[in-house]
């Protein structure tokens, strides 16, 4: 079988969970088949790929066109992807995008989230028209098989989508334990300290500076919580990040408040080790790598008891009410004095990350697509 797999979504820049879950799942997936070949597409006007995908059994196919106008012309069935990548009998999108291919090809399709769907308040106009015109509801219907990041999203696909539940297979990322772990170096700890310039104790907040990550009511905890802990923000700025600016600036505790900036992939283990504890109060997750990194790197877990993050967390984060910012508070306080909760937390992190697995991510994402 030849199967074309979509990688626009690749260029994006920065990596978040979804730009990782692409290139560590080919990087399995790609070596382990040893019958079908595949076709990469990706358009770009000067990006290359970012990762190594020469593998004997694929090519990698390149169109040039403005994003905007290849949209618009799949969209209106001006062209189709088969005619910018070559004939191939099934369309693998690790992430939905948009397309146009031809009635008799199978199409496969990882759903993260129904983040679009379930929670549009969370988005831009921008991000909400785009999210219209993709029309996620058309492409999962269309869809021969659906890859699920958890089962919380596949619960969300057969109650809002309406879409049968033998179509829908559960596969769970895998997580890289040669990168993720305890075993970091002084120097690489040394090193992460002054680049970031971070605290001697801090908790760590990891994630997109957007409204759904719920960063506003961490803030607010934080500043009630009784510690001498400092909270250190990183990641890239999202939709509405200058109310969250704004917020961290007039706090109480502004001295004791540090943005970072987006960190590094190389730097982010370090980064992790050197926090008291990964704090993440998501209102609305399909799945969560940063609980999972942060537990591989044998570093305690503050996290969200809603959506995914409870099944993903596994036992191995104290969960709070994202909603609730008095418990939120008692749970900083918690984490950051409660010796045994913390070594339990750590020792349940460490036993939880090693069941996710990219081989095992892998060879179901291969068996489904074989199945079609």
């Amino acid at each position: 079988m030849k199967i074309a797999i979509d990688l626009r979504s690749l260029q994006g820049g920065n990596f978040t969970g979804v730009e990782n879950y692409i290139v560590n799942l080919l990087e399995h997936l790609l070596p382990l088949d040893k019958k079908n070949s595949y076709t990469l597409f990706y358009n770009s006007w000067r990006q290359g790929l970012p990762g190594d995908f020469h593998y004997i059994n694929s090519q990698i196919k390149k169109t040039n066109f403005p994003n905007k106008i290849l949209n618009l012309a799949l969209k209106a069935n001006i062209t189709n992807l088969e005619k910018l990548a070559g004939q191939f009998d099934c369309l693998f999108m690790p992430n939905p995008n948009q397309f146009n291919i031809l009635p008799q090809t199978k199409l496969a399709v990882t759903v993260h989230d129904l983040s679009p769907v379930m929670t549009p308040e969370f988005y831009n106009a921008k991000r909400r028209l785009w999210h219209k015109f993709l029309n996620y509801r058309r492409a999962f219907q269309r869809a021969n098989v659906i890859f699920s990041v958890s089962e919380y999203t596949k619960q969300d696909l057969i109650k809002i989508c309406k879409l049968p539940e033998n179509k829908i297979k559960v596969v769970y990322p895998g997580m890289d334990l040669g990168h993720f772990n305890p075993d970091i170096t002084s120097d690489k700890l040394r090193q992460a300290r002054n680049i970031y310039g971070l605290p001697a104790e801090f908790l760590l907040f990891l994630n997109t500076i957007e409204p759904r990550k719920n960063l506003s009511n961490l803030i607010k905890a934080f500043e009630q919580a009784e510690i001498t802990s400092h909270l250190v923000i990183a990641g890239q700025k999202g939709w509405k990040y200058k109310n969250i600016f704004q917020q961290m600036k007039q706090s109480k505790k502004s001295a004791k408040i540090h943005y970072i900036g987006y960190v590094k992939e190389q730097d982010k283990p370090a980064v992790i080790k050197l926090s008291q504890a990964l704090v993440y109060p998501s209102f609305y997750e399909g799945f969560g790598f940063q609980p999972l990194e942060a537990a591989a790197c044998g570093v305690p877990v503050v996290a969200s008891s809603v959506t995914s993050v409870p099944e993903v967390a596994g036992g191995a984060a104290l969960l709070v009410n994202p909603y609730n910012i008095a418990e939120m508070s008692n749970a900083l306080k918690e984490i950051t004095n409660n010796q045994p909760l913390r070594e339990m937390l750590v020792a349940k992190g460490l036993s939880r990350a090693k069941n996710f697995n990219w081989d095992r991510a892998a060879e179901k994402v291969l068996e489904g697509l074989n199945e079609i």
